[in-house]
């Protein structure tokens, strides 16, 4: 007799959305660095980060992959202060897990 229910491990392959090479490079490094900010990205990829202007270009530049990250639900974000620091989904799903397995969800 066939079983209709999911299985648990196909819970936990989730379709993956198309990326550019940035986007790939990016997302690695945020699932190597968590949490991070557009400005420790840029300094990962050797931008120049000496005064405020290119400061303010670099944060901008990764800002727009990492936004791009999110609204293809890979990356959580928060706004602190004006930075923007983001986690990968992946460790929100092991948040909710846990807490499952803790029973702290009700």
């Amino acid at each position: 007799m066939a079983s209709n229910s999911v299985k648990p491990e196909s819970l936990l392959h989730f379709p993956q959305p198309p990326l550019s090479t940035k986007e790939s490079e990016i997302y690695e490094f945020v699932l190597e660095t968590w949490p991070t900010s557009a400005i420790e990205v840029a300094g990962h990829f050797k931008e120049e980060l000496g005064s405020r202007e290119s400061k303010k270009k670099a944060s901008t530049k990764y800002a727009y992959y990492l936004k791009k990250l999110v609204e293809k639900r890979l990356l959580l974000s928060k706004r602190m202060g004006n930075a923007l620091v983001v986690w990968p989904m992946k460790a929100e799903r092991l948040r909710a897990v846990h807490a499952i397995l803790e029973g702290k969800v009700e």
